[in-house]
């Protein structure tokens, strides 16, 4: 593993404990104010976000990672 691998893990961690934050931030002093429809779709959009960002993160570090080992296979 190399240092920008281990600084891009780093980085989508700490996105996803943000927007973790963010999300029960926004459940526990907005949630009452909005009409259902709405509340129920800002919650499969975050929802989304949580758990696609980190997955969509470690998937451009293996087709990184990946790349590095076949160059080095081929050298």
């Amino acid at each position: 593993m190399q240092r920008s691998d281990l600084l891009a893990f780093l980085g989508s961690l700490g996105i996803t404990g943000l927007l973790i934050w963010g999300l029960v931030y926004f459940i526990n002093t907005w949630w009452d104010r909005l009409p259902k429809v709405a509340a129920l779709t800002i919650c499969i959009l975050l929802a989304v976000m949580v758990i696609g960002y980190p997955i969509y993160a470690l998937a451009r570090w293996s087709d990184r990672y990946l790349a590095r080992v076949k160059e080095q296979q081929q050298k």
